[in-house]
């Protein structure tokens, strides 16, 4: 059999790792949009001279969100299952030696045990927070109860109500 069904998995599996890197980095470095959109009617005299272009500055690489996380592990999922079904199907039908199908079986399983020790980490972290919010939520209930009660006073009741605006009552200078 010839080397060239080898040759195109290896070429499938860069193209399943390398393009998203690149599409990912386009669009975060320069927008896809700008590659997608290329001007032709861009001079191609070098004498012109060029005005200096703002560049602004690489913005600072935020913490993945969890849907985003969520996702790429779907994608890598999807990916990797779709190699080793490929794989699978081209081995069954005889193009290819049934060894091919080893490396994605490998690829898959070490995936899936990440997988597993994500989800462990995510469980132990959710754990953490419920029982950080309800030490806190025992901390305020404990801070409610051991507040001292007001003491209530009796005053009291004078006999003859001050009334300002009674007939007998003048002001100084009156």
């Amino acid at each position: 059999m010839s080397s060239a069904v080898l040759y195109l998995a290896i070429v499938a599996v860069w193209a399943m790792v390398l393009v998203p890197m690149w599409l990912r980095r386009d669009t975060e470095a320069t927008g896809l949009t700008r590659l997608l959109h290329k001007r032709s009617d861009e001079p191609l005299v070098e004498d012109v001279e060029e005005e200096p272009v703002d560049v602004p500055a690489p913005r600072p690489r935020r913490r993945s969100s969890r849907a985003a996380i969520i996702a790429r592990r779907r994608r890598r999922t999807t990916g990797l299952a779709t190699l080793l079904l490929t794989t699978t199907a081209v081995a069954a039908s005889g193009l290819a030696p049934w060894w091919i199908t080893a490396p994605p079986t490998v690829l898959m399983a070490g995936h899936l045990a990440l997988l597993r020790v994500a989800v462990g980490m995510d469980t132990a972290r959710r754990q953490a927070a419920a029982q950080s919010r309800a030490r806190a939520r025992a901390r305020a209930r404990e801070a409610l109860l051991t507040t001292e009660t007001a003491e209530v006073i009796e005053l009291p009741t004078p006999e003859e109500v001050f009334d300002q605006y009674a007939p007998d009552r003048r002001a100084v200078g009156e």
